[in-house]
């Protein structure tokens, strides 16, 4: 199990009950426009079905053990576990769609949301606070 990011237009993924209006044949006029991506053809893709696509063009300096891909399910398009290239690139999708990228936790992901969640957070440094001169001591 993996946490997932999804390329929605409805007002959340999980709304079963809402119609996406975001159809296969559009995604595949958007991958066929997009040179960085690449329709799946493997035996894979076929478990995820006709709208898996692999992602070509990830920075090679932090290069996953695999191509990141994005699928097509339901009326949205689905990444599992992305790094923050892949968010990137998924905004960049959202974008081009009219549509807009939402986490597993109901969380919306834009330029502000990617900071928070990909930048390192570096531990206060503690602070020293002395009476005298730390000469002084001896």
């Amino acid at each position: 199990m993996g946490y997932e990011l999804h390329i929605i237009r409805k007002v959340d993924w999980e709304n079963d009950e809402e119609p996406s209006n975001m159809t296969l044949d559009e995604w595949r006029e958007y991958v066929n426009a997009d040179p960085e991506l690449e329709f799946d053809q493997s035996a894979v893709a076929g478990e995820y079905g006709e709208g898996l696509c692999e992602w070509n063009a990830h920075p090679t300096e932090k290069r996953p053990r695999y191509r990141p891909w994005f699928a097509f399910y339901k009326g949205a398009i689905d990444a599992k576990n992305p790094d923050e290239p892949t968010v990137r690139k998924m905004l960049q999708i959202a974008d081009r769609l009219k549509a807009k990228v939402q986490g597993d936790d109901f969380e919306f992901y834009d330029e502000e949301m990617i900071a928070e969640v990909f930048s390192p957070v570096l531990p206060k440094q503690k602070q020293v606070t002395t009476s005298k001169p730390w000469w002084r001591f001896w």
